[in-house]
């Protein structure tokens, strides 16, 4: 639907996010819906960092992009913590002038530590903002813009009990926008055979993220033989910083660094094992795969064992923690694969985590609340 197409001046937003996929894809999600709901009457723009994935990404989408000079905190006291607040205030200043030469109706802010100075300048220059958080746990940055916030956009209920009773009260659970080539996955015999496998056989998808993940990486090598034993094909990806120590590219086994085709993947499978990122997480709601979630300890906060949790509380998954993946992996996979009521089980409890139109939604409220309600300029 339309809701712009009546003003001469064209909706303008700009985007804080960045630092990880995991923060840039949904927000790329939402920009592009701005552009279907105005009929490309918009100007959608992004500011990040330099050096972090958004610098190559956000252009080959053909967005403007900005950039600001802040850096995350190190864990450990070093010249370049001493240097943060200095690189805060300069960030602020710096996203003080982009949107006063910009002039957009709203900024988005999506997580991560680049969001903070963009936040914090257009809360000083009275412009909308609105935030968006993917993981159950908000992270530190949402949770200090959140008092200044128009509206946050939630992926799970259980974000409200984290904020104070009057700012939960402008959380919006709508879901984190995923790719949308998920909404329709092949079917499973042609996405087995893309990969070189039977299509009579079990299969599991295991994955750690586009470097991979160590832990499950060598939980995996360890645990190829039983899987061969016991007939269950294995379509791996490792990772681009792991190579297996031996050729392990036979019959029932499919490996790669990197997987293109994401939907062929998730569709060859009956049980997926990866990180519980929120996005992922998003992603195995949408397609209702029954999944064994291994979270990434080390992440910020933890906030994906608390992803993790939310789903296996609700029956939608299963938790198997980084210390005992190893040890516990042939065991999980072989148990739910052979446990097919299960398997439904946990795909009906999936269904409430589903938000296929999580992009769409949160586009939509934002045009309604920044531009078609508001004023035609800032």
């Amino acid at each position: 639907m339309n809701t712009t197409s009546t003003k001469s001046t064209p909706f303008k937003a700009l985007i804080a996010a960045g630092g990880t996929g995991g923060h840039l894809f949904p927000a790329i999600a939402v920009a592009e819906e701005f552009a279907r709901l105005t009929d490309n009457h918009c100007r959608i723009e992004f500011i990040g960092t330099s050096d972090r994935i958004e610098a190559t990404i956000v252009p080959k989408h053909g967005y403007s992009f900005y950039t600001i000079p802040i850096t995350g905190l190190q864990k450990l006291v070093s010249l370049n913590t001493l240097k943060l607040p200095f690189r805060i205030l300069q960030s602020v200043l710096r996203a003080r002038h982009i949107l006063r030469e910009t002039q957009p109706h709203c900024v988005i802010c999506a997580g991560a530590y680049l969001s903070y100075p963009v936040g914090l300048a257009a809360s000083q220059l009275g412009i909308p903002l609105f935030l968006m958080e993917s993981n159950a746990l908000p992270g530190k940055t949402i949770k200090r813009l959140a008092p200044r916030a128009t509206r946050i956009y939630a992926a799970f209920e259980e974000s409200r009990q984290h904020f104070s009773p009057s700012i939960a009260s402008r959380v919006e659970v709508l879901g984190n926008p995923v790719r949308s080539n998920l909404s329709v996955l092949p079917d499973k015999a042609s996405a087995r055979a893309m990969f070189g496998l039977q299509a009579d056989k079990p299969t599991v998808f295991i994955f750690g993220g586009s470097l991979g993940a160590r832990s499950i990486n060598s939980a995996v090598l360890s645990s190829l033989e039983q899987f061969r034993a016991f007939g269950i094909q294995v379509l791996w990806q490792t990772g681009k910083s792991y190579t297996p120590s031996t050729n392990v590219n036979t019959d029932g086994t499919h490996v790669m660094q990197f997987v293109e085709d994401m939907a062929s993947a998730y569709a060859a499978a009956d049980v997926v094992v990866c990180r519980a990122g929120a996005t992922t997480i998003a992603e195995l709601a949408i397609i209702r795969k029954p999944a064994i979630l291994v979270p990434f300890p080390q992440a910020a906060n933890d906030h994906q064992t608390a992803n993790a949790l939310a789903l296996q509380t609700e029956g939608a998954a299963i938790l198997l923690h980084d210390a005992e993946v190893k040890e516990r992996l042939f065991a999980s996979v072989q148990g739910l694969l052979g446990n097919t009521l299960a398997q439904e089980a946990m795909m009906r409890s999936l269904t409430p985590f589903a938000k296929p139109d999580a992009a769409r939604d949160i586009a939509q409220a934002i045009v309604e609340m920044a531009y078609h309600n508001g004023r035609q300029t800032p």
